[in-house]
């Protein structure tokens, strides 16, 4: 169930009206009209994060709490069980939640964002919105969850025998630019699930065999030198390792993997953006 579907029939006077200007070929006018025609929608984005949020948890007794208590009871399960699986490495909880964190997030985010305008049909029909507002909503819904999993991870940083350290300061930024590479990845399968809808299922295969092939549940050290190059090739490994550097070993990133890090992101989000504009409005002819 879609909860942009049902709210959308009841709130349909309070959308902003559609653009009376069609954008132009430039791409820096469409980044432009882009940014503004968000601005005007961003109640609506917020309308859409707080109501799925809300239908989640509204027949359970602790109701929005469960977004924190859930993270918590899932870390506090995985630290126990995965430390007496490796009761020889030091800090192994911090390490494997440092980077399961992160990586819930972008899964989760890609696999919504998948079938996102699929689903909202009924509201693309009916009213205009700006087709990025769904990709967007998704990315959203999963960051509040991935931020408040932190604080959750903050909360067992010192029973499970790591210490708060100045390298935390960096937090923000390896967050934003880890959102900018998933937001980019999560239009281009929106776009693509559009059109081939075999895609959402190449999608979740995908997404579980990435899983596998990033150091999460296990060290890059494990492997022997010849071989580590090829975890170079995997995206989703520096900003894993920028999350495991900050949160796990407290220790400033190294500049080599914030620079790549950056450029992931920047090429991940303008090929996504890129793509998703090119066959916006080819969608509602597939839908």
């Amino acid at each position: 169930m879609d909860v942009c579907n049902e709210t959308s029939v009841a709130a349909t006077d309070s959308f902003p009206a559609p653009p009376s200007v069609r954008q132009t070929p430039s791409w820096s006018r469409r980044i432009q009209t882009d940014y503004a025609e968000l601005t005007r929608f961003w109640p609506v984005v917020q309308n859409m994060v707080m109501q799925e949020l809300h239908v989640r948890y509204q027949r359970s007794f602790m109701g929005f709490l469960w977004t924190l208590i859930n993270p918590l009871l899932m870390m506090m399960i995985l630290s126990i069980v995965f430390s007496n699986l490796f009761p020889s490495r030091e800090n192994y909880s911090v390490f494997l939640l440092a980077g399961i964190v992160p990586w819930t997030f972008m899964a989760g985010s890609i696999s919504e964002a998948t079938a996102c305008i699929l689903v909202n049909e009924g509201l693309i029909r009916k009213i205009y919105v700006p087709k990025l507002v769904f990709p967007l909503v998704r990315v959203l819904i999963n960051l509040v969850t991935m931020v408040l999993s932190l604080a959750a991870l903050f909360v067992l940083l010192l029973p499970l025998g790591a210490r708060p350290s100045l390298p935390m300061l960096l937090l923000p930024v390896a967050m934003g630019l880890f959102v900018a590479f998933t937001l980019g990845l999560s239009l281009l399968v929106a776009t693509t699930n559009t059109f081939f809808r075999d895609c959402a299922h190449l999608v979740s295969v995908f997404l579980q065999a990435w899983y596998f092939a990033t150091p999460i549940i296990y060290h890059l050290e494990d492997f022997p030198e010849p071989v580590r190059w090829r975890f170079w090739l995997n995206p989703a490994f520096y900003f894993i390792e920028i999350f495991h550097d900050i949160l796990c070993e407290g220790r400033w990133p190294q500049i080599s993997l914030m620079i790549i890090a950056a450029v992931l992101a920047t090429v991940s989000l303008g090929v996504g953006y890129a793509t998703f504009k090119s066959n916006e409005d080819k969608m509602v002819f597939r839908l």
